[in-house]
Order: structure tokens, then C-alpha cells, then sequence
């Protein structure tokens, strides 16, 4: 048996039939002794194998897939004619015929791109996974690919063959090789069998190849998001951080435009942050509601998203927010994950060299999720520089409320027993007889004094909630009140416990610190302001937590406009009531009418882990839209 026939016997191509293949005559039994022709066929089947060898090995020798391309061409004109010969890579992700090397009537062709079409021949043997000959191609109605390089002259023959290494059955074919003619006729079985055979090289060739350029390329992503990683954690600024992040994808992927956008916690709407590219500067702020669009399916679904034709996607239709005259032709779109939570989206469009790839999807997710960790600390430090600021500000006006408490108080009297004291002096020496009553002034003077100080020094630490345990703390700091103010308001505490003692178990020393505080401030507030006859805390506890209201009769007032006016007015003292209650993991609720009073309630779990849930949620005090949007960059 001849070489040629043992080796179709073991590679066996699979060939989608067509009408017109020319039939094959009926071999006779070979001869024991070759004949001169005999020798001349076998000669001729010895040069084939040894070519395809040969063609094996030069792809083979390099991991370049330029240059195993190039190999697999020069190897394959000594088999075939290569006059009009392709050589076509597969991508799936992006459903695309990249053209990579192209002879057209012996002149080699600029690559080009082209998108799969079910009639095309091309596409038509990436589908099957076999090869296909056409006899004559008038006689089908298939489309040749290559016939956009000569429209006026007709290709009759055409023989693909998948680029399909056939001993791995999972795999797809990677490409297909093709030639073409304009004879009918041209091609018969033998060169089906000839070009599936270097279609097997091709396929362990580029295969290697392609597997060695991704490796390449994984480490050179790896250095260079090492490098992004230190760009963005270089800097605690947002601003600092959203730009950067914007460079570095520009620097990246090279595209002409992209946004971030961030989203909002309380509507879920996407809003507008940073822009990338030439016409950055004239992007208004917009809001992409959730779910709409590219960039709100993305934030919708988590998932990131490419889309290679805009005209031809109904969801960039539905996009809004184009704030600018720019049309892209492709999108890619990713988001930004923190802890299983979308914040955002990172969206870049029209790539300038080439269409955006399932590696370039690789990699602008590996940058949003640097991204993401970049944006949530520089949120942590402005909140912590915030919440500096706050602290600052209250120490200051805790400061200048205790100045004005001591001047107004214990050092008016101290001036006044200095001014006894010295009439006590001049009034030994002139008439002793008036020193007893001066002597009972003064003696009234020093106890109001010392009162005043050391009324001063409770509320600065009240040493019986460190002692005794909040309800204490509250009856003493009314107690108090009341003698400093007089008999009106009428201030009272109210304490009731599920505790056989009668008396409010201890909590953590920051809970109790901070419901003291937050009681001590509400009542000077309505002290001084709400012109109430009664002022009455209460404070309640059940088995799961405990709750503390302050309410009183006084004149009230418009919640939603009191916090309207905050950023007129210049102060923030309910918001601040309200950041110390979630602080601790409680929740506080604000009920005031104009005219019928004001009722403070602060609800806070006795338990650790359930404070630790509700830390950073918003309770029943509705704050005004415009106070809780991301601020626009």
C-alpha cells in the first residue's frame, strides 16, 4: 500500500459534499513491482509528506503569529498553488473573519476584517468544522470573502479547510485556510486532503503560538496594573483619584472618549463624574437612571458589556445623557464592584487602533476593580477629614459655649465677691456693723459659684454616668437644669426598665456617652428656643434595646424646611444629632409641628452585632435630596 493512501487513511477529512465534484475513478490493484510511474507517484507522495513536515516544523519554530503565518504560506507553495491563497483567524467573541494574509492573483494583500455571514464560505466552514469544495460556485449562490478584492471578475472554484487540530475534539477551529480560482473545477479530494493536512499544522502552530502570546501578554498586563495599583493608591483626593484613573485607561486602551459614573445610594441612578477625551470639558452632568441604557444595564446586571456596532443596538438607542455632539462607533463598559456592590461604571468608546477585544474587557475590569478600592478610600478619608472637621467645630463651639458659660456666670460672681471682699476691707476700718450682711452676700455669691462650676464641670464629664449608669446621669443633668433655669420650663425625667432594680442597665461607655449627649443638647435647645412650658425626658428600656424621648410643648417647627435652609443658615445641628445616633448604630427620629410641639426619639439595639448592621442607615429624619447626591465633579 502506498504512503500517500496509509496516511489519508489516518487523517480522514471531513468534506461537506457539493454538487458538480468531479467523481474518482476506480483505482486498479497495485502491482508488487513499481512501474516507472509507479516510482514517480510514490517519489511524489514521499515529497508531500516530507513537505508537510517540513511545514510543521518552520511553524513550529517560532511562537510569533506573524511569523508562523508567514511559515505556514512559504511552506504551503511548495504543495500548492498559492496564487490566490487565504489565511483567516477566527474571532468568536466578536463574531469577526480577521483576514490576516491574503494573496490575490499572486499579490499579497493588505489584511482587513470582515464580519461572519451565513452565506459566506468562510463562515460556512467555521460552522460546519469541516472542509468545503465548490466545484463551481455560479451553481451555489455562496458568497466568496475574498471577492471584494476583484468585483468585476468571478471566482467559479473554492477550497476551504478549518485551521481544526482533530485529535482535540473540544476545541473549535481557529480559522480556516483558503484558495480559490476562477476555473470551475478546479480542486479535487487529493487537495482537500493537502490542505486539511497543513490546516492540522496551522492548527498545533497557531494554537502554540496564540497560548505564548497570551501568556506575553498576561505578564505585561500584570506589570502594567501594578503600576496602575500604584498610580491610584498614591493619593487620598477623589478628585485626584477619578482623574488618575481616567489617564490610565486613556493610557491603556487608546480611546477617544469615556466617562465614570458613580452611583447614587439612595436613588440607584448612575451620576456623572469624569470624562475622558478631547471634548472632556464640555460634558455636562447627567444621571443615567438604573437599568437603562448601556451603562445602566451594566450597573443593573454587574456584568460588563461590549457592544461593536452602536447603530445597530437598540440599548444605545435607549442611552441618554449625550451631553455632547459624539457618535461612537463601539462601547465597552464595565463596573465598579466593592464588596458584591456595583458603585459605579467605567466606560470607554471607540477604540482608535482596531475594535475593543475580550482582553481589553479583561483588562478595563482589572482596572475597575482598582478603581473601585481607589474611590472607596478616598471616600473613607474625605469622610474621615469630615468627620475631623465636625469634631474640630463642636470642641470649638463646645470651647466658646463654656467661655461664654463662665463669663456670664462663675466669673461675673467671683468679680462680684472680689467687690464684696474689698467693701468688707474699707468697711472694717470705717463701720464694722455692716460686714455681717456683706459677709451673707458674699457667702451667696461663693455657693453660686460653686454651683455654676461644678454644673460647668458635669456637663463636661458627668461623672455619674461613669459611676451610676445613664438613667442617673439623666435625672441628675435634670435636676440640675431645672435649678440653674428656675421653675420654668418645667423639666421632669421619667426612667422605666424591664430591670427588677428599677434602673436602666449598663450599656458600652460610647452608647451611654453619646444618648447623654444627645439629651443634653436637645434640652438646652428647647430651653432656649421652643418656649415650652414642659420638658420631659423619658427613657424606656426593653429586652432588645432602649429608647429616649425628649418632647415638649413649645412652639415647634417645619422639619423639611429647618433643613432646606441649613446651607443659608450655617448650621447643622439636627444632622449632627443624627451622624452622632448612627455613630452607635441607633436610629433617630425628629416629629415637630408647628404650634403642637417637638418629640426626639432615639432608638438604639442593646445588642453589638445588631448596632454593627444598622451603623451608617438612614432613620426616620428624611434629609433633602440635594443633601444626599454625590457631588458632581
Amino acid at each position: 500500500m502506498s504512503l500517500k493512501r496509509e496516511m489519508e487513511k489516518t487523517s480522514q477529512p471531513k468534506i461537506v459534499s457539493q454538487p458538480n465534484e468531479p467523481t474518482q475513478t476506480a483505482k486498479k490493484p497495485e502491482s508488487q513491482e513499481l512501474s516507472p510511474a509507479g516510482f514517480k507517484k510514490l517519489s511524489a507522495e514521499i515529497k508531500e509528506v516530507t513537505t508537510l513536515y517540513n511545514i510543521g516544523v518552520a511553524a513550529g519554530s517560532s511562537l510569533k503569529l506573524k511569523e508562523v503565518i508567514r511559515a505556514l504560506y512559504k511552506g504551503s507553495s511548495r504543495l500548492i498553488d498559492v496564487a490566490n491563497f487565504a489565511i483567516v483567524v477566527a474571532n468568536d467573541n466578536r463574531n469577526t473573519l480577521s483576514f490576516e494574509l491574503v494573496f490575490d492573483q499572486g499579490k499579497q494583500v493588505a489584511p482587513f476584517r470582515m464580519r461572519r455571514s451565513e452565506k459566506g464560505l468562510t463562515s460556512r466552514v467555521l460552522a460546519t468544522q469541516a472542509a468545503v469544495l465548490i466545484p463551481d460556485v455560479l451553481e451555489t449562490g455562496h458568497i466568496v470573502e475574498t471577492s471584494r478584492l476583484h468585483p468585476e471578475r468571478q471566482i467559479r472554484s473554492w477550497l476551504g479547510v478549518p485551521i481544526l487540530n482533530p485529535l482535540l475534539t473540544h476545541e473549535n477551529a481557529q480559522g480556516v485556510i483558503a484558495i480559490w480560482s476562477d476555473q470551475p473545477n478546479a480542486y479535487n479530494n487529493h487537495d482537500v486532503w493537502l490542505l486539511s493536512a497543513i490546516g492540522t499544522q496551522a492548527a498545533i502552530a497557531i494554537r502554540n503560538a496564540r497560548m505564548f502570546e497570551a501568556s506575553q501578554r498576561r505578564a505585561r498586563e500584570s506589570t502594567v496594573l501594578n503600576d496602575v495599583a500604584r498610580a491610584l493608591s498614591s493619593t487620598l483626593h477623589l478628585d485626584e483619584v477619578l482623574t488618575r484613573i481616567m489617564v490610565e485607561v486613556d493610557g491603556l486602551l487608546n480611546v477617544e472618549a469615556g466617562s465614570l459614573l458613580l452611583t447614587d445610594t439612595e436613588t440607584g441612578n448612575l451620576v456623572f463624574q469624569i470624562a475622558l477625551g478631547e471634548k472632556a470639558d464640555e460634558v455636562k452632568p447627567f444621571q443615567v437612571p438604573k437599568g437603562q441604557g448601556i451603562a445602566g444595564e451594566v450597573a443593573l446586571t454587574g456584568k460588563p458589556l461590549m457592544v461593536a456596532d452602536t447603530e445597530r443596538d437598540e440599548r444605545y438607542l435607549k442611552q441618554i445623557g449625550q451631553q455632547i455632539d459624539f457618535h461612537p462607533r463601539n462601547i465597552l463598559c464595565v463596573p465598579l464592584v466593592l464588596k458584591d456592590q456595583v458603585i459605579g461604571v467605567l466606560e470607554v468608546m471607540n477604540k482608535r487602533v482596531g475594535d475593543f477585544t475580550s482582553q481589553d474587557m479583561e483588562l478595563l475590569s482589572s482596572v475597575a476593580s482598582y478603581a473601585a478600592v481607589a474611590i472607596d478610600n478616598a471616600r473613607l478619608h474625605e469622610n474621615v477629614l469630615a468627620e475631623r472637621d465636625r469634631v474640630i467645630e463642636v470642641q470649638e463651639e463646645t470651647r466658646k459655649q463654656l467661655a461664654r458659660d463662665l463669663h456670664d456666670g462663675p466669673t461675673q460672681l467671683v468679680a462680684g465677691m472680689m467687690m464684696s471682699l474689698d467693701f468688707c476691707k474699707k468697711a472694717l476700718e470705717k463701720d464694722p456693723s455692716l460686714l455681717p450682711q456683706e459677709f451673707d452676700r458674699m457667702l451667696d455669691l461663693a455657693k453660686r459659684a460653686s454651683h455654676q462650676l461644678r454644673t460647668a464641670l458635669f456637663q463636661l464629664r458627668p461623672l455619674v454616668l461613669e459611676t451610676k449608669g445613664l438613667g442617673a446621669a439623666l435625672e441628675t443633668f435634670v435636676e440640675r437644669r431645672q435649678q440653674d433655669i428656675g421653675q420654668t420650663p418645667r423639666l421632669s425625667c421619667k426612667i422605666e426598665t424591664v430591670n427588677p432594680g428599677g434602673e436602666i442597665s449598663r450599656q458600652d461607655g460610647k452608647i451611654e456617652a453619646t444618648i447623654f449627649a444627645i439629651v443634653q443638647e436637645t434640652v438646652n435647645n428647647a430651653i432656649k428656643h421652643a418656649q415650652a412650658s414642659e420638658i420631659v425626658v423619658e427613657v424606656k428600656e426593653t429586652s432588645s434595646a432602649i429608647y429616649t424621648q425628649i418632647r415638649d410643648n413649645g412652639i415647634g417647627f417645619d422639619v423639611d424646611k429647618t433643613l432646606n435652609n441649613y446651607e443659608r443658615r450655617g448650621s447643622l445641628g439636627m444632622l449632627n444629632l443624627q451622624e452622632r445616633t448612627e455613630l452607635i448604630g441607633g436610629d433617630l427620629t425628629i416629629k415637630s409641628v408647628p404650634g403642637h410641639g417637638t418629640r426626639i426619639t432615639i432608638y438604639v439595639p442593646k445588642e453589638h452585632e445588631e448596632r454593627l448592621k444598622r451603623r451608617g442607615t438612614t432613620g426616620q429624619l428624611n434629609l433633602p435630596p440635594k443633601m444626599l447626591q454625590t457631588p458632581q465633579r
